[in-house]
């Protein structure tokens, strides 16, 4: 039987279509090989030119077109299984799938490293000169500075301050942190005042890093209780930018203060403890020990603030301290020993020169580490070795 050529077909087509079959087979495989060769070649080649791997990214969600479905009932299919593209009602009486509730991603917050200095009356601070402060701060290694930009009794007072040194902080990698003494007679205010500094911003201006509120006891005028101590870090956090951390200054746990200070219900909100390690007539690397010691059992990272000034300026009845440089060598020693990654001292107008140089040897001693070097290059089989082990086809050559 012939369709409209006198070319006959053979009688027994299957050998024929096998032999075809064989050859497309072949064509398929070879196509495939020259495709994963181009495209793996195409990568090994922006590896060793040392670019970074393509990531290709959604902008949205991607529409794909359903199949058509036919007009009439499909044969052999409707007594079997619905059409797996037809929505599926849900069952009389059943409740509704609720909807997925979206999780926010851990927000990663900046920490201090380094050696950092607590500026406290700007204008006794070289003068209120920004680029002076900037100068020193530099030559001395520190990697952050702490600034009072607010309080309870004097309100907001960071605008002179910021509005100076955050200019002159451009191209430095020198961080700002603000800070502010809370009474906390009434704790949102408090909140909101401290605040106001992680919002503030100029253009082309950097923004302060952190915060850190400095909350005293009640011999410093502070109305501290757990209730009051919750509200303001409560209102604190809900009032600050995300990635702004809370680095909660507090006193050191002495045998006076632990059980009546509110340690455990500042934990949950702040980022770091900075216990101030002010050791008066104790021995500095005592009162820093002990503090490193106390704040583990919170999880935080602990960042101490120690005594850069002559304890005489609080109490004139003590002595003078024989060597000043002695006692701030120990609180580094005994931070560092304690796991601490940073520290600072308290404050710049009030430390004395021999502390200064102390804390200038100890930048290197509490500088971050270098990043781990890229791992070696490992060298990969030729691709047509790796070819034929994941396509199980003898190709040429």
């Amino acid at each position: 039987m012939t369709y409209g050529s006198s070319v006959p077909l053979p009688t027994d087509p299957i050998p024929t279509l096998r032999g075809h079959a064989s050859k497309a087979t072949r064509e398929v495989t070879i196509c495939l090989v020259a495709v994963l060769l181009i495209g793996m070649g195409a990568l090994q080649s922006a590896g060793a030119a040392g670019s970074s791997p393509v990531e290709v990214v959604m902008s949205g969600p991607v529409a794909v077109a359903p199949s058509p479905l036919p007009d009439g009932p499909v044969p052999g299919r409707a007594d079997r299984m619905p059409l797996m593209d037809a929505p599926v009602p849900p069952a009389p009486g059943a409740p509704a799938a609720p909807a997925p509730v979206p999780v926010a991603p851990p927000v990663a917050r900046w920490l201090p490293t380094g050696t950092g200095m607590w500026l406290h009356d700007w204008v006794k601070s070289e003068n209120g000169d920004a680029r002076a402060v900037v100068a020193r701060a530099q030559r001395t290694g520190l990697s952050h500075l702490f600034v009072q930009t607010g309080s309870s009794k004097k309100g907001w007072i960071g605008e002179e301050v910021l509005s100076e040194l955050l200019p002159a902080t451009v191209g430095t990698g020198l961080s700002v942190i603000a800070w502010d003494f809370p009474k906390l007679d009434d704790p949102e205010a408090d909140a909101q005042r401290m605040a106001l500094a992680a919002t503030w911003s100029r253009p082309d201006t950097p923004r302060v890093s952190a915060v850190a509120p400095d909350v005293e006891t009640a011999a410093e005028g502070t109305r501290l209780s757990p209730d009051r101590v919750i509200r303001y870090y409560t209102a604190l956090r809900a009032a600050l930018p995300p990635e702004i951390p809370i680095l909660a200054t507090v006193p050191w746990p002495s045998e006076k203060r632990v059980g009546k200070y509110p340690y455990a219900e500042t934990a949950p909100f702040t980022d770091a403890f900075i216990p101030m390690v002010y050791w008066y007539n104790r021995p500095p690397a005592v009162v820093t020990a002990t503090s490193m010691e106390y704040f583990k059992q919170f999880g935080k990272p602990i960042i101490p603030v120690g005594q850069g000034y002559d304890s005489r300026i609080d109490a004139p009845y003590l002595p003078a301290d024989p060597d000043p440089a002695g006692s701030v060598q120990a609180f580094v020693d005994a931070a560092r020993a304690g796991g601490a990654t940073s520290i600072s001292l308290w404050s710049w107008q009030t430390t004395g020169g021999a502390q200064w140089d102390v804390l200038a040897r100890a930048g290197a001693v509490f500088a971050p580490p270098p990043p781990p070097p890229p791992p070696p290059p490992v060298a990969d089989p030729s691709l047509v070795n790796q070819l034929r082990s994941l396509l199980g086809v003898a190709l040429p050559g």
